[in-house]
């Protein structure tokens, strides 16, 4: 009897055990299948409101552009207020503001509504014009109770620490996350249209043609400067070295993003076109990277998204060839993803040798619509001591100093020669073997290179 009674608790136990675990289980799935859907929109909304303030008209005001702005913000997010000021004169000034009305349709909010007028002697007492120039902005939103105790939230509006106003919300208790990250975006994307607003209203109120041809090539050069990172920032275990020889008309770019703690990408490549066509639309293409970047960390997926993205909405007649790369400080594999560019070279001095690795080459980014999920992660095993080389089309095509062409084998062949040496001391030999001394000269196309060594 006893021995019954142990058995039918122990039957009971188990069955308690199975309906928690079943229960359990499926509210991990849900939530997980939640998070999925939650990134998808997010990463749809970014690309939604990016691809929107690219399409304001160049001729408007400042008023019409940000009102604009204001406008697809307010459709994303419906519940706050948001106002506009911008920095004009040592002052802070009220541009534009808008609001979700009672028929749920947007409406653009007047200086003279007592809102605004409140809001604009709340932030004169919060914020001093200089002081918010020369700190370069905050990346903290600042916490305001108005008179009749609703909060705001002041978001600076800036880009590579330059400050061009302020974004105010108010009217919702607390952001979510997401609503912040999303107001951060909006803010760096009106930060970029109101400095093409200077430049445009400042080349078009030149006098001469010599000052209107000077203006607008400073405006190219700005763009060719973001084509190319400023500087290859120190990554543990790894060396990097890049070459850069630009040609009279830019079509190359490179990016190094570091995407999680230890974990980097690396996007390399050339545009169809050539000179301000291909910086706008590289420029246009590293903003989009940044929106889906951080949800699409694997390089075939970042691609994958992309792909459909540039398809529908960016270019129709220009496309780019692409090299994405992952690599850690902790791992000895690299991922790769082609879309159209040249083959990697895999260095393997302390073995003797170099190799062209046997990937899936894949098509252009933007050239057609492929399907859902053209591209490929592809994994290279790399030890101690292996370099990677990454190059554009230009440098074989256009080599210089009277050679009509060199090949990816005849650059695995040049390596196969060079002892081991660090990456820039690499790189510096492997260009002089292919340039020779007569390398003053701007090249028909882009000469660009990235040598990535383990140390």
């Amino acid at each position: 009897m006893k021995n019954t009674a142990m058995l039918s608790s122990a039957v009971f136990s188990i069955l308690v055990s199975i309906i928690i675990y079943c229960y359990t289980y499926d509210n991990v799935n849900e939530k997980r299948s939640e998070e999925v859907k939650q990134t998808k929109t997010e990463a749809e909304i970014l690309s939604y409101l990016h691809y929107n303030l690219h399409l304001i008209n160049p001729e408007k005001g400042l008023k019409e552009k940000v009102s604009f702005g204001l406008k697809i913000l307010s459709e994303i997010l419906k519940e706050p207020v948001f106002s506009c000021f911008a920095c004009i004169n040592k002052d802070l000034e009220f541009i534009a503001a808008s609001k979700i009305n009672s028929s749920n349709q947007q409406q653009s909010i007047l200086e003279e509504d007592p809102l605004i007028k409140e809001i604009s002697t709340k932030i004169k007492n919060l914020t001093d014009y200089d002081s918010l120039i020369n700190s370069g902005g905050s990346s903290k939103a600042i916490e305001f109770v108005n008179e009749n105790k609703v909060k705001g939230l002041i978001f600076t509006i800036e880009l590579y620490s330059k400050v061009y106003g302020i974004l105010v919300e108010m009217g919702k208790d607390k952001l979510s996350p997401m609503e912040t990250r999303i107001i951060n975006e909006f803010c760096k994307g009106l930060s970029l249209v109101i400095e093409n607003h200077h430049r445009f209203n400042k080349q078009k109120n030149t006098d001469t043609k010599t000052n209107k041809k000077k203006e607008s090539e400073q405006i190219l050069y700005n763009l060719y400067d973001y084509m190319f990172p400023a500087s290859i920032p120190t990554i543990p275990g790894w060396e990097i070295a890049k070459y850069i020889y630009p040609s009279a008309n830019r079509a190359d770019f490179m990016d190094i993003l570091n995407i999680n703690t230890d974990k980097y990408m690396i996007l390399f490549g050339k545009c169809s076109g050539y000179g301000i066509n291909a910086a706008i639309y590289i420029n246009k293409l590293k903003l989009i990277i940044r929106c889906f970047i951080d949800n699409f960390q694997s390089p075939a997926k970042l691609l994958n998204k992309i792909s459909n993205y540039l398809n529908s909405e960016m270019m129709p007649e220009l496309f780019v060839d692409v090299t994405a790369i992952t690599f850690s400080p902790i791992d000895n594999q690299i991922t790769v993803t082609m879309a159209g560019n040249t083959l990697p070279i895999i260095n393997r001095t302390r073995s003797g040798f170099a190799e062209i690795p046997e990937l899936e080459t894949g098509i252009p980014l933007g050239l057609f619509n492929q399907g859902t999920e053209p591209y490929k992660d592809q994994l290279i095993n790399i030890m101690p001591g292996d370099g990677i080389l990454l190059h554009t089309d230009g440098i074989t095509d256009h080599p210089g100093q009277g050679l009509e062409r060199v090949s990816n084998e005849d650059l695995k062949n040049i390596l196969d020669k060079l002892p081991e040496q660090d990456a820039e001391e690499m790189l510096n030999n492997l260009i002089k073997e292919i340039k020779g001394n007569n390398s003053n000269e701007l090249p028909e196309e882009d000469h660009s290179i990235i040598y990535l060594k383990a140390e």
